[in-house]
């Protein structure tokens, strides 16, 4: 083998492994690198991802807050709880809207995205934050009268059992928005045609499944879960958050910190108002 032939060689192995980095670490989220990896990038980019992301407060209300509020509507007082909150996207967007009298609980588990939000937020009394994983949400079942989940389902671990969860905090005709990643080129095996979306929704026994168009890389999806229960509406939020220990007891607020008045786990309450429960 020539010198030159070598050098071919080493340039094509260099640029082999800087499309594999980019896939799995900027393409795919690193998503098939782990958790810790997912959240590790979502915490490193925070600081920037409102300006990669390039959200509008115009589109928000016009693509996400509106069409809530008309579908839960006459109802004005929900309580919301969005998964995967991000910096407070969701949030933001309801509290904005003028109808909107309800609460919104974000959840996330990349702290520094959290940060981001609660900056944002500046201390809206009708939005709590909380650092805990999609994977096991420290709420009652059939709880929330709207539960969102917004670009980030193909980036869990487990993505059914995300989905079990966020359906069984929702009420009885309550309403649900995810969406479904359809630019799915560089993630083979972590997202859904529509029509597997459908079937595994339908199997979930929820109702009223709807499938529109949102932007290139998602679509919007809309369910509604089977039977009736009156709305929960915006109460504190020390009658939804369930201990995330054992299962067992809700949380008491006790100045900065909330404790499980059955097995005595306790949860901080960062000077940015976050709730700390961690991952346990």
């Amino acid at each position: 083998m020539t010198h030159f032939q070598t050098l071919i060689i080493l340039a094509v192995v260099a640029v082999a492994i800087v499309l594999l980095v980019w896939w799995l670490l900027i393409e795919s989220e690193g998503v098939y690198l782990g958790r810790r990896v997912v959240i590790w990038l979502y915490d490193l980019y925070a600081g920037r991802y409102d300006g990669i992301k390039q959200f509008s407060k115009q589109y928000d209300h016009q693509f996400l807050a509106q069409p809530i509020m008309e579908r839960i509507a006459p109802l004005k007082s929900p309580l919301v709880l969005d998964v995967a909150t991000g910096t407070g996207r969701l949030p933001l967007a309801l509290c904005h809207h003028r109808r909107f009298q309800g609460r919104v609980i974000g959840i996330d588990l990349s702290r520094k995205m959290l940060a981001r939000a609660a900056e944002k937020v500046e201390s809206d009394a009708r939005i709590n934050l909380i650092w805990s994983p999609a994977e096991h949400l420290p709420f009652p079942d059939d709880t929330f009268d709207v539960v969102t989940c917004l670009e980030a389902v193909e980036f869990m671990s487990n993505r059914e059992a995300v989905l079990r969860e966020i359906i069984r905090v929702l009420r009885p005709d309550g309403q649900l928005l995810i969406t479904n990643r359809i630019n799915t080129r560089f993630m083979p095996g972590k997202t859904w045609t529509s029509d597997q979306l459908q079937a595994l929704l339908e199997t979930l026994s929820l109702e009223r499944i709807g499938i529109d168009y949102w932007q290139v890389d998602y679509n919007r999806v809309w369910a509604q879960k089977p039977g009736k229960s009156l709305p929960t509406l915006a109460r504190p939020l020390a009658e939804v958050l369930r201990c995330p220990k054992c299962d067992q007891a809700l949380m008491i607020e006790d100045g900065e910190r909330w404790t499980c008045p059955s097995c005595h786990f306790s949860a901080s309450v960062a000077p940015d108002g976050v709730i700390e429960l961690g991952i346990h």
